[in-house]
């Protein structure tokens, strides 16, 4: 059955988490800026010119400077995740059933043609913001959102609309979550553009492929781009459209096997951004459009597994909370080793040069 998310969700181990290495880099950074200070000091004392050098200072002052680049980033409070995939594989759908709602539009007939990000609002109504605007649009049904955006002939695949919806409606949302949908990676030749605009600050990618085909060189190509210009960029593939396998039940396992292989291969081989052993965790095989539907029927006190459902719908669910589950502890456990990571090397550094200064002013009789 599908938990509800409600007070108990995963997402608030990350806000509780993320603000502690806040306050652990405040303390660092408060820490690194003395001692920088100190040795900017010393450095200008003719007095003191053998217990630290300028290259000495540089070094430090590039350090101090590394921690609030990272205390900078930190400090944002939202978790920002980036779906991207071919025109039509379900990128918006996958984003409802997150969501738990139709809040974008989806579905036949209609294709993402910009950039959406969705985010909570304290306010009572949903509304939008185009980019360059702060002029709060209203928003009622999500047919309203669709017409909005299609007839707006200014926005283009490179723009982007800023979507709030009311948190008392979406409990996710309520966990500075920001969830960001995209046109189809095969729609522009803009990438870079795309990449620097919307992606430099994602913590979390995630491709949305199509499970009735196999990888394609655009989507491939697009995340080649993205590798680039992060480092080790936090990437999930989740096979879309799984319920069709139920057709031909005896091929499953197979097609199964070869869609895995063929996405370890792009994770492990090419892009390198995990190992052999971590890959199968960031691969999922789900039916998002079920998914959606399950919740939203749950929501409204029916049964979950009601309506015409393929076979195989329980596991598909449990792929897809798995999922759900597996990229906030991913997201979560990245951000605690790199700053602990990085803190241990600040600490070592500044202990270090701290104690060979102190020694050497003991030695030398200057204090």
């Amino acid at each position: 059955m599908d938990s509800a998310q409600g007070n108990f969700s995963p997402l608030k181990h990350f806000v509780v988490a993320k603000k502690k290495i806040c306050d652990v880099f405040e303390q660092l950074l408060e820490y690194v800026k003395e001692g920088s200070l100190f040795v900017e000091e010393t450095c200008q004392n003719e007095a003191l010119e053998n217990i630290a050098s300028h290259n000495q200072q540089e070094q430090i002052q590039a350090y101090a400077g590394k921690l609030q680049t990272i205390k900078d980033v930190l400090a944002r409070r939202h978790m920002k995740v980036a779906f991207f995939g071919r025109t039509s594989n379900g990128k918006s759908t996958v984003v409802n059933a997150m969501l738990r709602d139709r809040v974008l539009p989806s579905g036949m007939g209609h294709t993402t043609n910009c950039f959406l990000s969705v985010e909570g609002t304290d306010a009572d109504h949903a509304y939008l913001k185009t980019e360059g605007s702060e002029e709060e649009k209203s928003i009622k049904t999500v047919n309203q959102l669709g017409h909005a955006l299609h007839m707006d002939e200014s926005l283009d695949a490179g723009c982007l609309v800023r979507v709030f919806w009311p948190k008392t409606k979406c409990a996710l949302l309520r966990d500075d979550l920001v969830l960001v949908d995209s046109p189809g990676t095969d729609v522009t030749t803009q990438l870079d553009s795309w990449i620097d605009k919307f992606c430099l600050d994602a913590d979390v990618f995630v491709l949305v492929a199509n499970s009735e085909s196999t990888l394609m060189n655009t989507e491939k190509h697009f995340f080649h781009k993205v590798n680039e210009k992060l480092s080790k960029p936090n990437i999930f593939i989740l096979n879309n459209r799984w319920d069709a396998s139920a057709n031909e039940p005896e091929y499953m396992e197979d097609v199964r096997k070869q869609h895995t292989d063929r996405c370890v291969n792009f994770l492990v081989e090419e892009l390198k951004v995990v190992d052999r052993e971590q890959a199968p965790n960031r691969i999922f095989f789900v039916s998002a459009k079920e998914v959606l539907n399950s919740r939203m029927q749950r929501a409204q006190g029916m049964p979950e597994s009601g309506g015409a459902l393929a076979e195989g719908f329980q596991e598909r669910l449990k792929e897809f909370q798995s999922f759900e589950r597996i990229f906030e502890a991913s997201k979560l456990s990245h951000s605690e080793f790199s700053g602990l990571a990085f803190a241990s090397v600040t600490l070592d550094l500044v202990l270090e040069r701290s104690g060979a200064w102190l020694e050497l002013a003991l030695n030398t009789s200057i204090f």
